[in-house]
This record gives structure tokens, sequence and C-alpha cells, in this order.
């Protein structure tokens, strides 16, 4: 099993599709290939009728692709396609609704990440389905995305470190309350970017002044790479949990909260997924910076008739501006009482 060079994302893929790419090589059906190689050939990605993403994986003679179990957002069949002369079983998955097609995406980066690690097709399938199951079968409206959940437990992370050494501290946080930036005391501002793929640097941006210090002040960025675990120490429930438990004034942790729609803890929706810390890195945004910020444009602001600016930022080229772990502490100082 090999990982390509030019491996993209599973949700990547199916927008290529979509697009009109094809690097079938034969197979009768337009699809992508995944990067990831199982032991009877390749991985691929798929479009069905309708335009719903699908992930094909090809089946040995000894696989029993009859242990994985479908939902109502996900139909699993298996599929005969001839693969350069040869007829090849591939375990079928479709994404049944559009509106989890983001979930789908996540359970199709999971069994490819399983079947690199060395895990059959069909068990890889069948694990990741049912750790992903309480999503499939759940109501649109009741989904919380991955990324949102990951987000949350970024902030409740450095939260819980400005309470640990101040009770008072909850006062620098207003991330949920869609301020500026998710932390800020006087003339200094932090802001948390969370990414849930071990090694992926590239952050979302939204806005123009995100990424903008406050004027005479500072403004750093807290990156951190959570990998998604079942048994990860980082949640919601473990993280809010002790918030509450450090803060002078619990009640406006809660109010915090609930401004983004989590008003318990302990939700399952906001606990659907878990987390542990494998990386972590301080920066300073300053002058030179990777970013889009008004500053770059004549007058100070964005030409007339733009707005809602969201772009991509690759921290792998921001090397220039990582703070030494030793500067940590003295950052934090700046948000406390």
């Amino acid at each position: 099993m090999k990982e390509t060079d030019d491996r993209r994302s599973a949700t990547d893929g199916w927008t290529i599709l979509r697009a009109g790419a094809d690097d079938s090589g034969g197979l009768g059906i337009p699809t992508k290939l995944s990067g990831i190689d199982a032991p009877d050939g390749p991985i691929r990605l798929a479009l069905g009728a309708k335009g719903e993403p699908r992930l094909l994986m090809p089946l040995g003679k000894r696989e029993k692709p009859s242990l994985v179990t479908g939902a109502p957002a996900l139909d699993v069949r298996v599929s005969e396609y001839s693969d350069r002369g040869r007829a090849t079983r591939f375990l079928d998955l479709s994404c049944l609704a559009q509106e989890l097609e983001t979930v789908f995406g996540e359970v199709a980066e999971q069994i490819l990440l399983r079947v690199q690690g060395g895990m059959p097709c069909v068990e890889a399938a069948r694990s990741t389905i049912e750790e992903f199951r309480s999503l499939l079968i759940r109501s649109p409206e009741a989904v919380v995305s991955r990324g949102k959940i990951a987000g949350l437990v970024g902030e409740l992370l450095v939260l819980k470190r400005l309470l640990d050494r101040s009770p008072e501290a909850w006062r620098s946080w207003n991330g949920p309350a869609s301020d500026r930036h998710d932390f800020s005391k006087e003339a200094n501002a932090l802001e948390v970017k969370v990414t849930t793929k071990k090694g992926k640097t590239e952050i979302t941006v939204n806005g123009l002044e995100q990424l903008s210090e406050p004027a005479g002040g500072h403004l750093y960025l807290q990156h951190f790479e959570l990998e998604a675990a079942a048994t990860g120490m980082l949640s919601v429930s473990s993280l809010g949990r002790a918030v509450l438990a450090s803060a002078s004034q619990p009640g406006k942790i809660r109010e915090l909260l609930a401004a983004i729609g989590c008003n318990d803890v302990d939700d399952e929706d906001w606990n659907a997924a878990a987390f542990r810390l494998e990386r972590e890195s301080l920066y300073e945004v300053r002058e030179g910076f990777p970013r889009v910020v008004p500053s770059l444009f004549a007058g100070g602001s964005a030409p007339a008739g733009v707005s809602g600016l969201t772009y991509v930022t690759d921290l792998a080229v921001a090397a220039h501006f990582l703070l030494p772990p030793e500067n940590t502490g003295a950052i934090e100082e700046l948000f406390l009482p």
C-alpha cells in the first residue's frame, strides 16, 4: 500500500471529477484515483448518476462485504467493473444526502487512512462507519461538523490554559461571540486555528480583519494539529467541564458557548468526535506574514463591492514568524487579568 505524491483529499477528488476529470484507466466509468492502494488495487473516487460522491474499494476473494452495514444516508453495495480486462469487485459506498457530504468526506478519509495503515478494505469501512454511524443517521439539522467541533476544542484548550493561571481569564475569550479575534485584552489579540489532519499547515481565514493586528498592539496565531481518536482526551465535554469548574463566573462561559449553539458541553452532537494533540505552533502575525489585510489595498480598504472574503494561508511559508515554545508563557500572560 502506498500514498502517491499528489494525494488530495476525497472532497477535492470529487470536486475534480465534477469538473470533468477522469483517470479511470479503462474502468468503464469516470473515476479519480484516491492516492491509496489496497492489496487488490487502487481505491478510487467516483460519482453516482445524480452526482453523489462514491468510494470504490477493490475486494479480495476472501473479503466479506456483507459485514459492512449502511445507513439512511449511506448506500453500501458491491459493484463489478472491468479493470484492464479483468473483472474486479468493489465495495461501493455512496452518500445519499447532499447535506451530509462533509461527513461522508470525513468517513472516506478515515477509511483511506486505515487502509494505508494496513487494514483490509472491508474492515476499514466497517469500523469507520460504526464510529460515524450516529452522524450518518442523525437528521441534517442536528449535525455538527467535525471541523466546528475541532475549532471549539482548540479555543477551549487555550481557555483552559489561561484559567489554570487565573479564574478571571475567561474575560479575554470572545471567539464564539463572533468578535474580530478569539481572544483579546487591551491592545493584544490571539487567533486560534485548528487543522484535523496531521502535518496539514493550511488554515482558512475569514475576512480581512481576522489576521490584522489591533491598532498599536500585537496579534498572535495559535495553531493546533488535532488527530481524531476514539480515545482522545480532548473533547468539548472534557475541556468544557474543566473551564466551567475553573472560571470565576461559569454562567458567562455558558452564555458564550450558547452563542454558537452549544447549550450543553455534554451534548452528543458536540461530542461526536474527540481528539489528541499532535502538534502546536505559535506565531506572531506582523508585516510580511502570509495574509490578506486592508493595508494591502489602496486606501486601506477592499475594493468597492468586495466583501465576505475567505482565503487559505499556508503556515509552511510562515516559519520566520514562528515563536519558540519557551515564549508561550509570556504570550499567555498578555491575556490574563
